[in-house]
């Protein structure tokens, strides 16, 4: 399950690759291995290196966290390659240790949009919207990169020069909105959201070997979790739905999570399936079940963790999906946050972090947006965030019961979205951008403002202009004591992003283009 981070001996000591999107095929979000981070020396950490990158933004999004390869065997010797996705049809190669650009691709294209035709607006930006995913190959030093162009296409590219290494494949549908690729036993795994391209919602799988795309429908909201399907070791790939109707006799399974696998006939088919019990309020609040779901075993039990918008938590026997109705858990969080069940704005829209201790217990980080509950309290807060914070947990089990147990919480961070964990350090990051979707009601004689959207809708140059900065944070990941930020280094915002780390670097895009490295002494 852990296999996207590899680890490597080299006259450094340890190095560690970031190869997927949440370090692993679980996405957990643990850079297991790593001891580059320390709680004493991230207080030291500076800006190394900034790079503008010739990437068009499209709508909200632009560029995507790298994946970091070490020791790529490169025309001009051995590096560490960043390989950054931009979203209008780019790739870059860049050395991570100095932000030099090694190669550049922008792919060429079977899909050209109808002249004239209406845009998708923020949620349907068009372009390469699925984070990449990378394998070691054969010979040391090979690495061979997996990524999906605008026109549904599956790129096969050589980290070292950015180069073919097979001609691309057809995969999806063009114009869709696919999320983070995931790869586990020669099988690429995405899942695409939102109707964009006039897509149906579906989970795909893709078999490098006899080149066969197999897909699930399962007839309900957009799986649109941040990170990508969430793979168990045995090779299901789980992930939310969104808004939508849950109604199992009729086939329809919304605001639920569901578990598919690819049979014996290479076809995707549902293995199991779970919905909170509180899903049909949720799917008229428009709750979606947005976030990639966390696979993990522990104390004999393969266990599942997935939020939503609605802001509270499920850890799930993935053995016993949901028990018989296929609607109980083992253990839940009260709401964190979202007691006015706003649709935007407020939730968890990140992903949630798992990983071990040296005890050998699971802890859980939970990013969320806006005020936290005023029910909700952690032993030790750092404050009472108002715009966004992380929240943590101890996964618990006495006498067969389950508990999610509440350890600290963050200070207030300008929505908070996702955290990388490494020896015992936090890695976290807050967006920074407008997260609004809608003007809030107006009385009849108050001024009408006009947007770029429709009526009260916010379209992408409102919230563009809206956003602020992003900020990037170290805490400890025992006791969520605050070690370092980026404070004001950071002069924009992100949208739909995220951060990656590994040898004592961390990066994180911005919306105008630039990529950030921060790192620690070496």
């Amino acid at each position: 399950m852990l296999g996207g981070a590899l680890f490597l001996l080299c006259s450094a000591g340890w190095a560690v690759n970031f190869l997927t999107e949440g370090v692993d095929n679980g996405r957990t979000g643990w850079l297991q291995g790593d001891k580059s981070f320390t709680p004493q020396n991230v207080k030291g950490m500076k800006l190394l290196w900034k790079t503008k990158l010739d990437s068009t933004p499209r709508e909200m999004h632009n560029l995507f966290a790298p994946l970091l390869l070490e020791n790529v065997e490169t025309p001009s010797g051995k590096k560490e390659v960043a390989v950054v996705a931009g979203v209008t049809d780019d790739l870059f190669g860049l050395d991570g240790k100095t932000g030099d650009q090694l190669w550049h691709v922008h792919y060429d294209t079977t899909f050209t949009p109808v002249p004239g035709a209406r845009g998708g607006g923020t949620l349907c930006p068009g372009g390469q919207t699925a984070v990449p995913v990378a394998t070691p190959g054969d010979k040391p030093g090979d690495y061979t990169v997996y990524a999906v162009s605008w026109d549904g296409r599956l790129r096969t590219i050589n980290a070292a020069d950015g180069k073919d290494i097979v001609p691309p494949a057809k995969f999806l549908p063009p114009n869709g909105k696919p999320y983070a690729l995931n790869l586990l036993d020669g099988v690429i795994y995405t899942s695409v959201s939102q109707g964009c391209g006039g897509l149906t919602f579906a989970s795909y799988a893709y078999n490098l070997k006899t080149k066969v795309t197999s897909v699930f429908y399962p007839s309900g909201g957009g799986l649109w979790g941040r990170r990508g399907v969430g793979l168990s070791p045995d090779g299901i790939s789980y992930m939310g739905t969104g808004d939508g109707e849950w109604d199992v006799e009729n086939g329809h399974l919304g605001n639920g999570i569901i578990g598919v696998k690819l049979n014996k006939s290479e076809d995707l088919e549902l293995v199991d399936y779970f919905a909170p019990k509180n899903a049909d309020w949720m799917w008229k609040r428009d709750l979606d079940v947005n976030v990639s779901p966390v696979a993990i075993d522990y104390k004999g039990k393969h266990l599942l963790l997935g939020s939503s918008k609605e802001c509270r938590v499920w850890l799930l026997d993935r053995d016993n999906f949901g028990g018989d109705d296929h609607r109980q858990v083992l253990a839940d969080t009260p709401l964190l946050c979202n007691v006015e069940a706003n649709f935007a704005g407020e939730g968890v829209w990140g992903a949630l972090s798992t990983w071990q201790d040296a005890q050998g217990t699971w802890w859980l980080a939970v990013p969320f947006y806006g005020p936290v509950a005023p029910k909700f309290h952690a032993p030790v807060e750092y404050g009472r965030p108002k715009h966004g914070g992380i929240a943590t947990f101890k996964i618990t089990e006495k006498d067969g019961k389950w508990s999610l147990v509440p350890v600290w919480m963050s200070e207030d961070m300008d929505l908070a979205e996702e955290a990388i964990i490494a020896n015992g350090v936090m890695l976290a990051y807050a967006s920074g951008e407008d997260a609004r979707q809608s003007l809030p009601d107006a009385a009849w004689n108050e001024p009408k403002i006009t947007t770029s959207g429709f009526g009260p809708l916010l379209g992408s140059p409102d919230r563009i202009k809206g956003s602020r900065h992003a900020t990037l944070y170290a805490l400890d990941a025992a006791t969520g004591k605050a070690l370092w930020s980026s404070g004001e280094q950071i002069s924009n915002w992100n949208h739909f992003t995220g951060i990656s780390a590994a040898n004592g670097r961390v990066y994180i895009p911005t919306f105008d283009g630039n990529l950030y490295c921060f790192g620690v002494a070496q």
